[in-house]
């Protein structure tokens, strides 16, 4: 019983690796040489100006030029992730105005029963190897999705475990047909990972990616590989086949730079020339390039994902809702927000932003107010017999570990702040950091009391976290604890993974959302907003709609 047990654990620690790589999205390890002449490209503008050629960081390189990016294909990180949407264009997308909008598809229609989505595609629109896009590559590029996901089918959003097929019905027009409907089809299709398409002709007949893209990116958006990497660097130039609108910057080259600290300190020194993200920029070095002259900053308005207090239910200090509320109220989430990161979050009182779909809920919401959280504690018998500080009931101490990813300074800070918050109300937590694959095993082995977590973000949430409340489908032991106090359990979720009735997904929504809110169960703590950095050679950057993705299209070259 015990291995059987410990496999589980494994396939659980597998999977939820997918999710984590999926709403992190950090880079990986890189493409050897390809031949130019393959797909063109050249580095100058074409149109008499001098060309614009900018440097970025990266801490590793890629591996890979396939959009369907897992742990099993990518072996030193999160592979092309970050750089897909310069790459690779998805059917739909979201615009400037959050709303959704066609990329590759024109137009789009839902049949009744909500299984089948028929796509119409642009015309003229081509690869960057010249072949011309047709509903065959789209239709092969979805259906090899899940064939190239493999283990970690699921850990990128429901929709591609629930793929019956895809089907060209004439050069411009495909239909994707599913085993179910699901509300979220439209949101998950705009995920470059997975769902970009690519051309068909570089998939075998198992649909699994050719070797090809090992050394070549096979896609309709602006850039292509050039074909310049020693393990180093790595230079793109733009596709000459591009349909969209040309964009200011002809060509970039991604320098490995592990450190942030370095890639800050290469940017001053004029060796770069832009960085985005908030896993290289640090609260810090935003403050610092944006009050130095020569250099721009930029923080994206929307923001991208929510960093939360997690507590372990199952512990019988945290299964008491007066516990987790009084340290909710001891929290002063704008002194994380401006002490700790400098203005660049925001906070957060909902545990979705209210911008997300279906997220504009009223709920119960937590105010920071020490006096009421101590007077919470006293209320239910938690009391201070001995004097040392920590308030004990029926001989049980307030006292457990914090437990958190080793991440950043700011992680670090953050969770130091908290700890000293909660000993004024009585309560003890021992900080204890451990490397991410540490920390989700003494998560899963329920070893700690509180954590700090993080929902998947971008295109992913809210409906993926939504999913993962579900035990028996869910790879996040955090997350999937609320499924237990849902009125109804887990057939609400699948229930709201299932109906076309927009009134009733609204309504389900409310009720999971107030569910933890008026329980406690998860405290969030801020929204995070991405940042970018850059020089004089840069005028401006127009964040995307997933502002986890860097895309250099959006970058505006100083005139």
């Amino acid at each position: 019983m015990k291995m059987n047990m410990n496999m589980k654990i494994k396939m659980r620690m597998k999977r939820w690796l997918a999710v984590v790589w999926s709403g992190v999205l950090v880079l990986s390890l890189a493409a050897c040489s390809q031949d130019v002449s393959h797909q063109g490209g050249s580095q100058t503008s074409g149109s008499g100006e001098q060309a614009v050629h900018l440097n970025l960081p990266e801490s590793w390189g890629f591996e890979s030029f396939y959009p369907v990016i897992t742990p099993a294909n990518s072996s030193s990180g999160y592979g092309i992730t970050y750089y897909l949407t310069s790459f690779y264009d998805t059917l739909v997308t979201y615009d400037e105005k959050g709303e959704l909008a066609g990329l590759l598809a024109e137009e789009w229609s839902v049949s009744t029963d909500g299984k089948v989505y028929t796509f119409k595609l642009r015309e003229g629109v081509k690869f960057s190897d010249g072949t011309p896009l047709t509903a065959e590559d789209a239709a092969r590029s979805l259906l090899a999705v899940p064939v190239n996901l493999g283990q970690y089918n699921g850990g990128y959003g429901k929709l591609s475990t629930i793929i019956a097929d895809a089907v060209a019905k004439d050069d411009h027009t495909v239909e994707l047909h599913l085993t179910q409907p699901y509300y979220s089809t439209l949101r998950d299709l705009c995920l470059a990972n997975p769902f970009a398409i690519v051309s068909s002709e570089q998939l075998n007949g198992d649909l699994t990616a050719k070797t090809s893209f090992n050394t070549v990116s096979y896609g309709t958006g602006p850039y292509m590989y050039g074909g310049d990497g020693d393990g180093k660097k790595y230079t793109f130039v733009r596709n000459p086949h591009y349909w969209g609108e040309r964009p200011d910057v002809d060509s970039f080259t991604i320098k490995v730079i592990a450190d942030n600290d370095a890639k800050v300190l290469a940017l001053k020194n004029g060796e770069l020339d832009f960085m985005s993200g908030i896993a290289k920029v640090s609260s810090e070095s935003y403050q610092e390039m944006k009050n130095t002259k020569g250099f721009g900053a930029a923080v994206d308005k929307a923001p991208t994902q929510t960093y939360y207090l997690g507590y372990n239910l199952k512990n019988p200090l945290f299964a008491e809702q007066v516990v987790r509320e009084a340290m909710a109220a001891a929290i002063d989430k704008g002194n994380i927000v401006e002490g700790i990161f400098g203005g660049i979050h925001e906070q957060a009182d909902t545990f979705f932003a209210k911008s997300l779909p279906y997220c504009d809920v009223e709920q119960t919401t937590y105010e920071f107010d020490l006096a009421k959280a101590n007077r919470l504690l006293d209320d239910a018998g938690y009391v201070n017999k001995d004097g040392d500080g920590i308030r004990e009931i029926n001989g049980t101490r307030l006292a457990a570990e914090f437990v958190y990813q080793t991440e950043s300074v700011a992680n670090n800070d953050m969770v130091v702040y908290l700890c000293d918050q909660f000993k004024k109300i009585g309560v003890e937590l021992t900080p204890k950091s451990a490397p991410m694959m540490e920390w989700y095993a003494m998560i899963t082995g329920g070893q700690y009391g509180v954590t700090v977590f993080k929902t998947q973000g971008g295109y992913y949430d809210p409906a993926n976290i939504v999913s993962a409340m579900n035990p028996s489908q869910s790879m996040d032991p955090i997350i999937m604890q609320a499924g237990g106090f849902l009125p109804d359990g887990v057939n609400l979720i699948n229930e709201v993974n299932s109906t076309t009735d927009e009134a009733r997904i609204e309504e389900i929504y409310a009720t999971i959302l107030n569910t933890i809110a008026d329980n406690c169960l998860m405290t969030p703590l801020y929204y995070t907003h991405q940042v970018a950095l850059y020089n004089d050679k840069v005028a401006g950057y127009d964040f995307p709609g997933d502002a986890s993705f860097t895309s250099i299209q959006n970058i505006r070259a100083a005139k």
